[in-house]
C-alpha cells in the first residue's frame, strides 16, 4: 500500500522545519560564543565551528535529499526505470 501524497508532504515539511530550527540554534550558539567570548585568548569564529556548521548542514541536507529522492523513486511507475536498453546502444 502506498502512502498518500499529503503524508509525504507533511514529512518533508517537518524535516525541513527541523533542519531550519536546528541549524539556526547551532548558528546562534556559535556566533554568540564568537562575539561575547570572555577570555585572554582572542575570540572569533573558530575553524572547528565552521567545520561543524558546514559538515552538519551539508549532512542534514543530504539526508533530506535522500528521503525526497527515495519517495520520488518509489512513486514512479514500476516500468519507467526498468527494461532493456535500446538495441542500437552499445
Amino acid at each position: 500500500m502506498r502512502e498518500s501524497g499529503s503524508s509525504f508532504q507533511a514529512v518533508a515539511i517537518v524535516l525541513a522545519i527541523g533542519l531550519v530550527l536546528a541549524l539556526n540554534a547551532i548558528t546562534f550558539a556559535v556566533l554568540y560564543i564568537a562575539v561575547f567570548h570572555q577570555s585572554d585568548v582572542p575570540g572569533g569564529l573558530s575553524e572547528n565551528a565552521t567545520q561543524v556548521l558546514t559538515g552538519w548542514g551539508g549532512g542534514i541536507i543530504g539526508v533530506l535529499g535522500a528521503y525526497v529522492g527515495y519517495k520520488a523513486g518509489t512513486s514512479s511507475p514500476s516500468g519507467a526505470t526498468t527494461g532493456e536498453p535500446p538495441s542500437d546502444v552499445e
